[in-house]
């Protein structure tokens, strides 16, 4: 294949455009990973074990029960007292309950009842939102919406790295979510590509 002359220039100002965007991935990268951001997603034990882990709005909460109360002279109710037992009762089976979530460098971690923790996050871009998650090393994505004049798409080679695109559809720029369970942990950068 011949190439003319003139696009030589061309070439090799690609190919010196894309070099300085690796060396530049690689010089901030260590910067990018001190970054926490402000925005992470809080999302509570039940909503992530009783919606099969998809975002949901946190249901209101009801206010306590208002009790009537009885004047001092008057005595209770026969129905509202026990039933007296007899010692041999049956034990009431032991309630469990989650521990609360926490963070970890901007992850919300929840601990489901199997033991195992799943990792979850929010990232923001001018391009899009995309909320991840990681649960026994394997990286997936729960939400990715484009911001109005870009596309979205994803990329995920190996079940411990996902990148999440979102392209301006004019072709100037892109925004990369980078997600990955590396050296026992969760991490997570957020990368613009382009003017």
């Amino acid at each position: 294949m011949r190439v003319r002359r003139s696009a030589v220039p061309v070439l090799l100002w690609c190919l010196a455009t894309a070099a300085s965007i690796a060396v530049a991935s690689l010089a901030l990268r260590p910067v990018l990973r001190t970054a926490i951001p402000s925005d992470s997603v809080s999302l509570e034990a039940e909503q992530e074990r009783g919606h099969g882990g998809l975002m949901t709005q946190p249901q209101p909460s009801l206010p306590p029960p208002t009790s009537s109360r009885l004047p001092a002279s008057a005595p209770p109710p026969s129905s509202a007292r026990p039933p007296a037992s007899s010692g041999a009762g049956t034990p009431k089976p032991p309630t469990t309950t989650a521990p609360p979530p926490r963070i970890v460098d901007g992850w919300t971690v929840t601990t489901g009842g199997d033991g195992v923790d799943t990792y979850l996050r929010s990232f923001r871009t001018d391009g899009g939102d995309a909320v991840i998650r990681i649960r026994d090393g394997v990286v997936s994505l729960v939400t990715a919406t484009p911001r109005d004049g870009y596309s979205v798409s994803k990329a995920q080679n190996e079940p411990t790295r996902l990148v999440v695109q979102f392209v301006d559809n004019s072709g100037g720029s892109a925004w990369l979510v980078d997600a990955m369970w590396w050296q026992g942990g969760p991490h997570g950068e957020v990368t613009r590509i382009g003017t």
